[in-house]
């Protein structure tokens, strides 16, 4: 059989030309024909996929569809109807043995040009610039900046409730962050007036009759009462070496200081917060001694103070080792916590009780 549009002979079971690609099938209109490109259902009069786009298959004119396709036109087929088509449709001339075949058309000349082919063939390519798509509009997130301004309000917020407390509770927590820390270091609290916990300070009473405290009289101590003074403060330090001061002190840390009851273990505690006190008195005495420039006894004076530091030291270990035990709550194991119990005293060794055994007997004041 003979094509209709491209007027070439192909096989008779064809139902679309080979080189034209046209529809040669039946005309009832009860077939359809399929899109070569979306695969959409069309009628055997679609002359372009109203779906898509592409040329059908059975494209009417060959030279319509050729010079609309090399325009890059290809969407732009009408629909035909049924009146364009009765109206419209050609009539079909007899074939002569003498026509020649019409193969002017060029069947790859319907095949799509591509715009920026053309383009750059003639060189007047141009920056394609991004189109936003109109569905899909972008968006700008604000999400970072929502999360600062959160984080900011919360800072903000929680150190303006601490610095107004409108609650009244910022008193309160003062109040026991006080109370824990005095029970867990007795002996690092300063001296308070038990009756309004404040500490104690001296009233100078104001008006007419306040009496102007008198100056401080020269108390410059000659070398007699300087010896006497220091001879006073080894026969301390003595004492304190004895049982009955560091000894008794050691017996009741040895005792005690494993002891489940708390209130056993602060009572058997005082003796060596009282020892390291009355040492400190004693060294603040020598250290306010006021002893002419020329005075023969500045290096008694000097070891006295030395030596009190060491017994210092030996005691102040102990108070230490106490306070990590009298930290230990009620209930509690004291024995799982020996080793921190006893930390403070390894830790300061036996340098003190050394270097004080060794020059307690060649510092002692002789008279001059």
């Amino acid at each position: 059989m003979i094509c209709p549009h491209c007027l070439k002979t192909i096989d008779d079971n064809e139902t679309f030309c080979p080189h034209c690609h046209g529809y040669v099938g039946s005309s009832s209109s009860s077939e359809f024909v399929f899109c070569e490109g979306c695969g959409a259902r069309l009628s055997t009069h679609d002359r372009t996929c109203p779906k898509c786009g592409r040329p059908a298959p059975g494209i009417l004119s060959v030279e319509s569809s050729s010079s609309d396709l090399a325009a890059g036109k290809t969407a732009s087929f009408p629909r035909l109807t049924k009146h364009m088509i009765q109206t419209e449709t050609p009539a079909v001339e007899p074939i002569s043995a003498a026509r020649e075949l019409d193969d002017s058309v060029d069947p790859s000349s319907t095949n799509v040009l591509d715009r920026g082919d053309l383009d750059r063939a003639a060189g007047t390519v141009k920056p394609v610039m991004p189109v936003e798509d109109p569905y899909h509009p972008h968006r700008r997130s604000y999400r970072g900046l929502i999360i600062a301004l959160v984080a900011i309000a919360l800072i903000g917020g929680g150190a303006a409730f601490v610095a107004l407390d409108p609650l009244g509770v910022m008193p309160g927590f003062y109040e026991s962050f006080k109370n824990a820390a005095q029970e867990a270091f007795p002996s690092r609290q300063v001296a308070e007036d038990p009756q309004n916990q404040q500490t104690v300070e001296p009233v100078v009473p104001q008006g007419s009759d306040a009496v102007e405290p008198e100056p401080k009289e020269d108390t410059e101590l000659n070398d007699d009462e300087v010896f006497a003074v220091l001879s006073d403060a080894y026969d301390k330090l003595l004492e304190y070496d004895s049982q009955e001061g560091i000894g008794e002190v050691i017996d009741s840390f040895n005792s005690y200081y494993l002891d489940p009851d708390l209130a056993s273990r602060e009572a058997n505690s005082r003796t060596a917060y009282e020892l390291r006190d009355a040492i400190q008195e004693t060294i603040d005495e020598l250290e306010g001694i006021e002893a002419p420039a020329d005075t023969v006894y500045a290096e008694d004076i000097d070891h006295m103070i030395q030596l009190a530091t060491w017994m210092y030291g030996r005691v102040d270990q102990i108070c230490a080792s106490w306070d990590v035990s009298l930290a230990i709550p009620e209930g509690e194991s004291t024995l799982a916590a020996e080793d921190d119990i006893l930390q403070p005293m390894r830790e300061a060794g036996s340098s003190d009780l050394d270097q004080f055994d060794a020059h307690l007997g060649e510092w002692e004041p002789q008279e001059k």
